[in-house]
């Protein structure tokens, strides 16, 4: 194939890949919509990434082939290769940076944050045969796996099983010593849900990182898949007001405080809504 009809085949793609309000989260893999988000962030080529996760797929398939016993030990197997063989891993030493959130820099790098590492995860037990999905958890991504005959919960951060009891310390630890572990908790989330909890991961690092550029698309994103989403437009407003793009930061605001005028962020927005306004009208007067 020659290079331009290449490139031509890969801008197509990305052109297809935009994520918009009307996607159909059903026709794609949790993988595929965050290399999409991403693509449309970053620049990143979805084929290029694509071609990387086949390759890690040859080599994890190449370890579980002759594993026939169980499921169960099947499971394992395929844990041990990719979190001790190969050393993914949660990176607690820069849990909030940029490259620990991006799918693609986190398969590069075999280092993430759970949502990332949750969404490769999750995509490799399928690939090998498993049923998985996602949990946003209240203290951070779990991957559900449904064995024949068992339910098995895998933390991503750490390829570790998890019990339903140390499921429930997490939950105390996260909301607080009188919390309990609900059913409701393990209910695995629509793609739906988990790429828009993604994305949001990815707001925040660029937050982090003073790139309040991208994090603007981030939040962009969010608002084109759910455009009445008051809380969005909000931050979206404080990172109009750090680009010093006052008048719409005004106007994201004031939304807010008509969709939710009982939150007690209110007479913040108020106060800011008026020195922005003020600051417009002496650098108008200038």
């Amino acid at each position: 194939m020659e290079l331009d009809e290449q490139d031509a085949i890969e801008q197509r793609i990305l052109n297809a890949s935009i994520i918009h309000e009307g996607i159909d989260y059903s026709a794609y893999s949790l993988l595929q919509l965050a290399s999409m988000a991403e693509s449309e962030i970053t620049g990143q080529s979805i084929l290029q990434f694509q071609d990387s996760m086949r390759l890690q797929m040859i080599v994890i398939k190449s370890q579980i082939k002759h594993e026939t016993t169980n499921d169960l030990n099947k499971l394992k197997v395929l844990l041990n290769t990719l979190y001790q063989e190969q050393g993914f891993s949660g990176d607690w030493k820069a849990f909030f940076e940029v490259k620990n959130a991006l799918v693609s820099k986190v398969l590069a790098r075999r280092k993430g944050v759970p949502i990332s590492l949750g969404i490769l995860l999750i995509e490799m037990l399928k690939e090998t045969g498993f049923s998985a999905q996602g949990i946003c958890f209240p203290s951070g991504f779990i991957v559900k796996v449904e064995l024949e005959f068992d339910v098995i919960y895998v933390d991503p951060f750490n390829g570790e099983l998890v019990s339903c009891k140390q499921l429930e310390l997490k939950v105390r630890g996260q909301l607080g010593n009188h919390a309990r572990l609900t059913a409701e908790m393990l209910n695995a989330d629509s793609n739906e849900v988990i790429i828009k909890r993604y994305i949001s991961v990815l707001k925040a690092a660029y937050i982090q990182a003073e790139n309040i550029e991208l994090a603007l698309l981030c939040s962009d994103i969010l608002l084109r898949l759910d455009p009445e989403d008051a809380f969005e437009v909000r931050d979206r407003g404080f990172l109009f007001q750090q680009l010093e793009c006052f008048r719409l930061a005004c106007n994201d605001f004031t939304y807010f405080i008509e969709q939710c005028p009982e939150d007690p962020i209110v007479n913040l927005l108020k106060q800011q809504i008026k020195q922005m306004t003020d600051e417009h009208s002496a650098q108008t007067i200038h």
